[in-house]
């Protein structure tokens, strides 16, 4: 596959300082450690009309994460802004203004191939910058999951809370559901309860109630997540916070997911059976609405932060 037009901002582990690229001239070293074992952070944020939305809840996200993964230290948070907002420029300055996906990754850094993580250097950034429209699943097309066999990782295991760049159970459970065809996987805990997709939260929506997973399942804490729930309030729909067995999915009116780059998602099959009557349903519409609006009062107040030229 050739790689997306993007701009990548790398941050040199031994000085700190980065530099600008094109994403086909970018390299990290073969001794990197998020490389053999997976042992980075990352966030991903979307823009809307050039502001990056809710960009500070993402790294306070990233803090947390680095106090689960037991990083020591991270690069400097207000260098990493810089970057971040000098690879959107470089690349609206390259490919015009349109809305960007933009992913920050944190290694821990680059040292002898080892797991003791005493044996590496400094813990160092990365960000990149691509066309939000070469993100696989962004759009409103309805989506169509399957229930993975593959469970989701235990909390006292790989915590699903600390979003790290170790995402091969992701990997592998998206892969079980192309296999049937499907747009992905929901996937369970150890104890048979729904928690969510491989890149997205999920919900569901019965007899005018939202549903979702308890975060003390073992699920990310999601930026949109949270502000779908702000939204439903803001509706007056009621949320709960419950355990969902595959029971409770075979008798629901909605299915959606959430993501900050997909916002509101309708699931319209599970396991390759229609929910309800197979279209996104009324009050997934109604978020999803809600969702937007509470988007676009956000930008507004933020409107002169666009790194748009």
């Amino acid at each position: 596959m050739s790689i997306p037009r993007s701009i990548v901002a790398l941050q040199d582990p031994q000085t700190a300082q980065f530099q600008i690229l094109a994403g086909e001239d970018t390299h990290v070293s073969a001794f990197d450690r998020s490389f053999h074992f997976g042992d980075s952070l990352y966030e991903v944020a979307r823009s809307y009309d050039g502001i990056l939305f809710a960009f500070d809840d993402h790294v306070a996200r990233l803090r947390r994460s680095a106090s689960l993964a037991h990083f020591e230290e991270l690069p400097d948070l207000d260098q990493l802004a810089e970057m971040v907002h000098t690879a959107c420029q470089e690349f609206f300055l390259r490919y015009g203004n349109v809305e960007v996906y933009v992913r920050t990754t944190i290694s821990r850094g680059v040292g002898d191939v080892n797991i003791d993580r005493r044996t590496s250097g400094r813990p160092y950034a990365l960000v990149i910058v691509k066309d939000l429209r070469s993100q696989p699943g962004v759009g409103d097309q309805p989506q169509r999951w399957v229930v993975a066999q593959r469970r989701r990782n235990l909390v006292t295991a790989l915590d699903p809370a600390m979003k790290s760049g170790n995402y091969l159970n992701s990997v592998l459970a998206l892969a079980e559901a192309q296999s049937y065809g499907a747009d992905d996987a929901l996937m369970l805990d150890h104890r048979g309860y729904a928690t969510e997709g491989t890149t997205s939260n999920f919900f569901v929506v019965k007899q005018g109630e939202l549903w979702t997973a308890p975060l003390s399942i073992g699920i990310l804490a999601g930026v949109t997540r949270a502000q779908v729930i702000e939204t439903c309030r803001d509706l007056a729909i009621p949320v709960r916070e419950r355990l969902l067995s595959r029971y409770d999915l075979q008798h629901v009116d909605e299915l959606f997911l959430s993501s900050s780059t997909r916002e509101v998602q309708a699931i319209v099959a599970l396991d390759g059976h229609p929910v309800a009557d197979g279209a996104p349903g009324p009050v997934t519409q109604r978020i999803s609405a809600g969702l937007r609006a509470r988007i676009d009062a956000w930008c507004l107040a933020h409107a002169r932060e666009s790194l748009w030229l």
